[in-house]
């Protein structure tokens, strides 16, 4: 969206725009780990608020451990 905006701005170079367009992708990635990590501080807040977090299970998922146990194998299907 910013590459059609831009070749509609007569004022603006071909090389000022190479050189947005390459720092706009940084900027992409840095919006959405943003977003990412926006997403998972809501989750924590909303269940918190709504007293439905389990911080046991919050804590195995932050140490990186195994947070539901293991599940029996379904039988196959016929």
């Amino acid at each position: 969206t910013l590459a059609a905006t831009l070749s509609v701005v007569p004022s603006v170079p071909v090389a000022g725009m190479a050189l947005i367009l390459g720092v706009d992708r940084f900027m992409s990635e840095c919006r959405s780990l943003t977003n990412f990590i926006g997403n998972a501080v809501a989750t924590v807040v909303v269940a918190r608020w709504d007293k439905a977090l389990d911080k046991g299970q919050l804590d195995a998922a932050l140490a990186g451990r195994a947070v539901l146990p293991d599940a029996e194998p379904l039988p196959a299907a016929e």
